[in-house]
């Protein structure tokens, strides 16, 4: 399973829409579908992708580290591509 798909997910089993899971994290909602879509590229770059994903993950009830640990292996496997 993928983080994008790991994210969805988890907001479905937390019963939020995305509109109010942008409220409670602070991000647009439509950064957030793109996320759960597997597109990163509009959080600005991979770091900052890694600090929305340790904010997000408390809020869905996920392990930030190992959600940011998923990510970078997916990064290492180009699954992301290249920022």
């Amino acid at each position: 399973m993928n983080v994008g798909t790991t994210l969805f997910d988890a907001r479905v089993a937390a019963g939020l829409s995305l509109d109010e899971l942008a409220d409670k994290c602070k991000l647009r909602a439509t950064i957030l579908a793109a996320m759960e879509s597997g597109d990163f590229s509009h959080c600005g770059g991979f770091v900052y992708a890694r600090g929305q994903l340790r904010a997000i993950a408390p809020l869905l009830n996920l392990d930030p580290e190992a959600l940011v640990d998923a990510f970078a292996v997916e990064v290492e496997s180009g699954l992301h591509g290249s920022e």
